[in-house]
């Protein structure tokens, strides 16, 4: 649910009103990484993803012959997507098949330990359910990864852009997990938040966990508030004895880096006493494979990739080579089940804590700097009489009934303003969608989430400044990339435009040439009804 590329505010009602087909924001499966010849592959690799059976889903059905002593479950830059939203067949991740994944390593009786990159949420700003929704995304999120008992998580930047201070009252208050970063050091009264090391225990096997936040990326943030509550060291400066305590207490070594991609590297090439070092990735479905360091001592995983759509798995084989075996585990709606616990928070409690705070109803509202000054959403059927043919052709497509994907009552999403700014008209400006019950008449993907608030058109028809600014060619709309605003690849990896415009296709409908069309209507928001 964050989706997290957001368009100006003041447009996000109109994106998607030109298709046939409505969407959300939630990630989509691509296939997995073809697993290299054999020869190429490194010391430690990537094992093929485990086939199905009839009965479930074999996981990871080659470390059965000899299982591993402990597994380390990585994850990592969920980027505010808790779930997918069902909007298109094929969509990956979500909380709740992960910890059915969970469920399915630990009936196997492999002793596991969890730990998490950070980047829980994603630049809040610009987020499709603003701020409001993701500070409480956050909380949803970190009591997830606490029912899942995870071990350690790092602080990452973009968790931090809800503001240093509130996400260190979060954490104040955070019992479990517990967050590391070795070289941010809070403030007085603060040190608890943070911990420089975090020990687990899986099975025989004690795992040594730390983290660094990139200086640079802190720096970036540019909080006024935020050296009032943390100092960032170079992580150069603290990993030596860091590095050194873990050799003391610690089997296996894990250092996670919060930053660019090929900070992890220089890290892990600088400070070879780690066992796995952990980066960012630069895409969602990355590709690359796990490399190893130090003749291969070190392995470095840069591939878990974003959005939550996968999870790493690391097995740790003692006495073997390699020690450490690594793959990465896509979460797919085939083999992984959403788990009752996780469907309870995020269906359940998720859904309440939005809609006790009104996140749909207080959203921040701007005017339609595109629109004539003063125009108003008035609702589909304020262009019925005019436009009687266009309509008719309007409650065939899918965007007429948008409003009912909302509306299933075992996951309502009535109050998610991520979903309801793909599903409603004109939400995000004034005079747009604020409820069912206060806006009915906007519900669904209707005429002026593309053609713009139709009032002042409605009551002057044939007055220029009026009428051109609601014009919206299928070129302009191709050019500008409008639909896909919503039809992104998250929610709708299959769109094509020409495809899908033609089955919204209404150029011509009308015949204009009846004097009663240009005569004035005044409408008022609310009159059209629905």
């Amino acid at each position: 649910m964050t989706r997290t590329s957001y368009w100006p505010l003041a447009l996000i009602g109109a994106v998607a009103a030109v298709l046939g087909h409505v969407g959300c924001t939630r990630t989509y499966e691509t296939a997995e990484p073809k697993p290299a010849e054999a020869e190429k592959a490194p010391a430690t690799v990537i094992a093929a993803p485990s086939p199905a059976s009839e009965k479930g889903p074999r996981v990871f059905a080659e470390w059965s012959a000899k299982p591993p002593a402990a597994v380390l479950l990585i994850s990592g830059e969920q980027d505010g997507y808790p779930d997918p939203c069902g909007c298109t067949d094929g969509q990956l991740g979500g909380l709740g098949r992960r910890f059915d994944f969970l469920e399915k390593i630990q009936a196997k009786g492999w002793p596991v330990a969890k730990v998490d990159l950070g980047n829980l949420i994603l630049n809040p700003a610009s987020s499709r359910g603003g701020i409001k929704q993701e500070t409480i995304k956050l909380k949803v999120i970190l009591r997830a990864l606490a029912e899942m008992k995870y071990d350690a998580v790092a602080l990452g930047p973009e968790d931090l852009k809800l503001g240093v201070q509130e996400v260190a009252g979060e954490l104040l208050n955070l019992k479990e997990p517990r967050f590391v970063a070795a070289n941010v050091k809070p403030t007085a009264g603060l040190e608890e938040i943070l911990r420089p090391i975090v020990i687990a225990k899986a099975g025989p096997v004690t795992i040594g966990v730390t983290a660094v936040l990139d200086k640079a990326a802190f720096e970036a943030l540019r909080d006024p508030g935020a050296a009032q509550i943390f100092e960032v060291k170079p992580a150069d400066d603290v990993i030596p004895g860091v590095l050194d305590e873990l050799g003391k207490r610690a089997e296996v070594k894990v250092l996670l880096v919060q930053g660019p991609p090929e900070e992890a590297k220089r890290l892990a090439e600088k400070f070879s006493g780690f066992d796995l070092v952990v980066g960012t990735s630069e895409n969602a479905d990355p590709d690359e494979r796990p490399q190893t360091l130090d003749g291969g001592k070190t392995l470095l995983v840069n591939s878990i990739g974003k959005k939550g759509k996968h999870v790493g798995v690391v097995g740790i084989f003692p006495g073997s080579t390699p020690r450490l075996v690594y793959r990465r585990q896509s979460l797919d709606g085939k083999n992984f089940r959403q788990a009752e616990p996780m469907r309870k928070l995020i269906d359940g409690e998720y859904q309440e804590m939005l809609r006790a705070e009104g996140v749909v109803e207080n959203f921040p509202r701007f005017a339609n700097g595109q629109a004539p000054t003063g125009a108003q959403y008035v609702g589909a059927k304020a262009c019925q009489e005019c436009h009687p043919k266009t309509f008719e052709k309007w409650t065939t497509t899918k965007h007429a009934r948008g409003y009912d994907a909302l509306l299933n009552p075992k996951r309502n999403r009535e109050s998610d303003a991520e979903c309801i700014s793909c599903h409603t008209t004109g939400f995000g400006y004034k005079s747009g969608w604020v409820s069912a019950e206060k806006t009915p008449q906007l519900m669904g993907n209707q005429c002026e989430n593309c053609h713009g608030p139709a009032s002042l058109h409605a009551a002057e028809p044939d007055k220029p400044e009026y009428r051109k600014p609601m014009a919206m060619t299928a070129e302009s709309a191709n050019a500008n990339n409008f639909c896909t605003r919503c039809h992104d690849e998250d929610n709708d990896h299959n769109f094509k435009f020409d495809a899908r415009y033609a089955q919204i296709f209404h150029k011509g409908l009308d015949d204009y040439a009846d004097p009663r069309v240009h005569r004035s209507r005044p409408v008022k928001p609310g009159d059209g009804g629905q």
